[in-house]
């Protein structure tokens, strides 16, 4: 699953269609728990929400996953109400026992895998699947897409034998008094004298006055260092605070502990989201972006020859950097959560389902995803602004491993209603990734339910939206036409060179004359 939901509809929706099937739940067969004297942890029972095909073979089982122990692969499957020849006669008995054994399919793989994580996928073949970087469109046929996949752990029933920590004694030992310090000894004079009080203290018959004395000369030294990390500290606490702090990479960093990067003097640059009514190409030496300001001229196209007066206005004027090929259908993008509600993208996400056959979307399209209205209340003034990211797409399809329309058979175009008769057309869809870099950094919510200040609880889809027409632009404006005054000549020069010639003097190195 991609999605987080509370309320997962899948597996009601694929019980009451009549010809697909998915996963229900995983076993792990270990001795602990059955004695079948069979190889412990390499006996998988995949149960079904119905009957299993006897047609299931290990080219169809893809197990993937694992640190220390990867690869790990099927050598025999089938139905537990018929088991494979390879089955013992007292695992044959065992499969056939179980209460659902047409629905469960029986698989013995090469070995046990290690502690971390796997994936079992049902697939049409295990070859292409796993060159494949979209799982759902190499399902097993006849199986649902959501449903053709589990994770698993081989060792349910493996404790963890870690080592614990050694319990507190019950009776601590009695410290010595600590010393009277002076923690006011701030520079090195205080630091000497505290230093040669203690030891008097503590060396009665010590008298040394000299200082060629070796206890002297250690005093000092220490003395010295103390007053050198005493320095440290204290510029360490006028850097930590805006209000005191004198080096600028003092105020970038705390400028960065609020998400703000200070730049060393580059202009801004904006992803912008254009919406159109019709396909269009955007050229960027025919548009410019600008905000609304009093006073502002009528027209800011390029060769107008307003540019210097919106400047003075207090317009702020972007430029497009690219050329872009924009599409009415991307101004505004609905996440499709297979049939579930309450859903949400976990943080550190990398995949999506968009709904529509999406086929101008191409890899390398940016997409900003963003919550459009508060989960709680419906509302677009209550939408947290904070979640809203950009996203680069890394791969996108609209077909499935056999080259079909990618679609939801489960549900219908349109009203979102299970399908129950032929007449009824699928949900097509379209998978999308983004590489890894850009993973989310915060959970975003896609539907929610909440009780309303009626006391009626209200179910809200689109919570969040993924809005294409995406336009990298940069902060400024380009003048053409404009003559420049001639640079002025230098008026500061290198000194000589004293090591150099002065009987046959070389010509004068200018310094850079600064131009505005």
């Amino acid at each position: 699953m991609i999605y987080n939901c509370c309320n997962e509809n899948r597996k009601a929706a694929v019980l009451s269609n009549p010809t697909i099937n998915g996963v229900d739940y995983l076993e792990v067969l270990d001795h602990e728990a059955i004695p079948l004297a069979s190889p412990r942890q390499r006996t998988l029972l995949l149960h079904c929400l119905k009957p299993v095909p006897a047609t299931v073979t290990p080219f169809n089982i893809l197990i993937s996953g694992g640190e220390s122990i990867t690869g790990i692969t099927c050598l025999w499957t089938g139905p537990a109400s018929a088991p494979p020849p390879q089955a013992t006669a007292q695992e044959s008995a065992y499969f056939q026992s179980l209460p659902d054994a047409a629905n469960t399919l029986v698989i013995r793989t090469d070995k046990a895998g290690d502690f971390s994580p796997y994936k079992l996928r049902l697939v049409n073949q295990v070859t292409t699947a796993r060159e494949d970087p979209f799982e759902l469109t190499e399902a097993l046929s006849g199986f649902d897409l959501e449903l053709s996949e589990i994770e698993f752990s081989f060792k349910v029933e493996c404790g963890p034998d870690f080592d614990c920590a050694p319990p507190p004694c019950d009776c601590p030992r009695d410290l010595p008094a600590p010393p009277a310090i002076n923690y006011l000894a701030k520079d090195y004079g205080s630091f000497r004298s505290v230093m040669l009080d203690r030891m008097s203290q503590l060396l009665a018959n010590w008298d040394a006055t000299s200082e060629a004395d070796l206890g002297i000369a250690l005093t000092e030294v220490l003395a010295y260092v103390g007053d050198h990390l005493s320095y440290q500290q204290d510029a360490v606490a006028t850097e930590a605070y805006i209000q005191t702090a004198r080096s600028r990479i003092s105020l970038r960093r705390h400028a960065l502990l609020v998400d703000y990067h200070v730049h060393d003097g580059a202009n801004a640059r904006v992803w912008m989201h254009v919406q159109v009514k019709a396909q269009m190409t955007l050229h960027k030496a025919d548009t410019r972006f600008y905000t609304f300001a009093p006073g502002m001229p009528s027209d800011l196209k390029p060769g107008s020859g307003n540019e210097e007066k919106a400047l003075l206005a207090g317009v702020v004027v972007f430029e497009p950097m690219q050329e872009a090929e924009l599409f009415p259908e991307h101004n505004q993008l609905t996440f499709y959560t297979w049939g579930d509600t309450d859903c949400c993208l976990p943080a550190g996400a990398t995949e999506a389902t968009l709904l529509g056959t999406l086929s101008n979307l191409q890899p390398g399209d940016v997409l900003i995803f963003q919550e459009m209205m508060g989960p709680q209340t419906g509302k677009a003034a209550d939408a947290d602004l904070r979640h809203r990211c950009a996203v680069r797409l890394t791969r996108v399809t609209t077909q499935d491993g056999q080259g079909n329309t990618l679609a939801d058979p489960l549900f219908e175009e349109g009203t979102g209603k299970p399908i129950t008769s032929a007449a009824q057309k699928p949900a097509p869809v379209t998978e999308i990734q983004w590489s890894q870099d850009d993973a989310l950094p915060f959970p975003l919510c896609l539907s929610s339910t909440y009780v309303d200040s009626n006391g009626e609880t209200q179910f809200l889809p689109g919570v969040s939206a993924a809005l294409g027409n995406i336009v990298l632009a940069d902060q400024g404006i380009s003048f053409s036409g404009v003559a420049l005054p001639t640079v002025p000549p230098p008026t500061l020069f290198e000194p000589p060179n004293p090591a150099g010639n002065r009987c046959q003097p070389g010509p004068r190195v200018p310094l850079p004359v600064h131009y505005r």
